[in-house]
């Protein structure tokens, strides 16, 4: 699996970016919501934990910077949320490209959800489409999860798990060629009774829409993507992995389709449960070392999966020490990858041309760190 890794250090230095960088408004308009589950009484305020920037480039510090600072207000004004692990997630991406449109939201249960849109660094998209898909995102995934976060809080299903700590969405469009979407979202074992170690799972979505499907005339298909989760992956000099982590289970293993298959991690009262569809003709799971595993899509050119949007979601399942990932500091829960190098693929005259070349492997990670104080479960 091809991978390129463009990550930046981040700092917080560059916060005084935030009052000379000219950026869209958060809000169209300032939504207040009472959570009637605080016993402070403190009332969840939509724009206040909201951050939304679009621009020909963003800077990966402001995006970093601002971030920390919602976050950093929820944990200040929200004390009575249960002890959990918070966290947010980064883009991973190459020195040649770069983040045109970002949103972020802290929840009222302290889950966070974030969505990025990447292009090429000599793309200057239309801003205005940019925004309109930010916005798009805003009022469909995004409304529909603070409306089920709210719930949450006031009459407490936080005790039922997994927990979801981040969920990211980062998109992807190759002009003519297809387009990509990898949606990731970390979890934490809430319901495990083992004081020596903590649980966490993570499950992410490759969703590939081909250029035939895209516009009804450009001839590409879907052809063959790579999707990683590497719960060993650090950041040098900044974040770690999680203490002594261990992967006990990835799903699916290597499964021949077309067709749709139930999946599960974990056990007990805890377990993840979802589906998957396999493509026409297989998918296979591949285990290159340690805590890193990936799995390889590949699509039949005649499949009728192959010439629609399609969606395949695999996933892990993790365990470190609970007392050293506890201890204050922020770790790294996985980097979720999608290779989607020479994915599409159409034929003429009899001659197969694959694209994008290159190499186009891209995703995001979670940085978690435990919130509330230190307790033994």
């Amino acid at each position: 699996m091809n991978r390129k890794i463009g990550m930046r250090a981040f700092s917080t230095l560059l916060a005084v970016m935030l009052v000379s960088v000219m950026m869209v408004p958060v809000m169209a308009a300032e939504e207040v919501w009472p959570s009637q589950g605080n016993e402070q009484n403190v009332q969840y305020d939509l724009e206040k934990y909201t951050v939304r920037l679009v621009d020909s480039e963003i800077p990966k510090d402001l995006i970093s910077a601002r971030t920390q600072a919602a976050m950093s207000s929820f944990e200040e004004e929200f004390k009575s949320v249960p002890p959990r692990y918070i966290g947010t997630a980064e883009v991973d991406i190459s020195e040649d490209e770069k983040v045109v449109a970002y949103v972020f939201r802290v929840l009222p249960n302290g889950e966070s959800v974030s969505y990025a849109e990447v292009v090429t660094s000599e793309e200057n998209p239309s801003l205005e489409e940019v925004s309109s898909r930010a916005d798009a995102w805003i009022d469909g995934p995004l409304k529909s999860k603070t409306a089920e976060s709210l719930i949450e809080s006031d009459i407490g299903l936080l005790s039922y798990g997994p927990t979801p700590i981040h969920t990211a969405t980062i998109s992807r469009t190759y002009t003519w060629i297809g387009r990509a979407y990898l949606t990731t979202t970390w979890y934490w074992d809430n319901q495990e009774t083992n004081s020596n170690l903590d649980y966490f799972f993570t499950k992410t979505t490759l969703r590939t829409d081909p250029g035939f499907d895209i516009s009804g005339y450009d001839p590409y298909v879907n052809c063959r993507f790579d999707v990683e989760i590497d719960s060993d992956y650090s950041v040098p000099g900044y974040y770690q992995h999680l203490p002594n982590v261990c992967v006990s289970q990835n799903n699916p293993q290597t499964t021949t389709g077309y067709t749709t298959v139930g999946l599960s991690l974990g056990t007990g009262g805890c377990a993840l449960q979802w589906s998957t569809a396999i493509p026409d003709t297989r998918v296979e799971l591949h285990h290159p070392d340690g805590n890193t595993y990936y799995w390889h899509e590949e699509f039949g050119f005649f499949a009728g999966c192959a010439a629609t949007t399609f969606e395949f979601t695999p996933g892990q399942h993790s365990y470190c020490s609970q007392p050293s990932a506890r201890d204050g500091s922020t770790y790294i829960i996985s980097r979720a990858m999608a290779d989607v190098s020479n994915g599409w693929v159409k034929i003429v005259d009899g001659v197969p041309y694959f694209a994008p070349s290159g190499t186009n492997s891209w995703g995001h990670l979670c940085k978690v760190k435990w919130s509330g104080g230190y307790v033994h479960t």
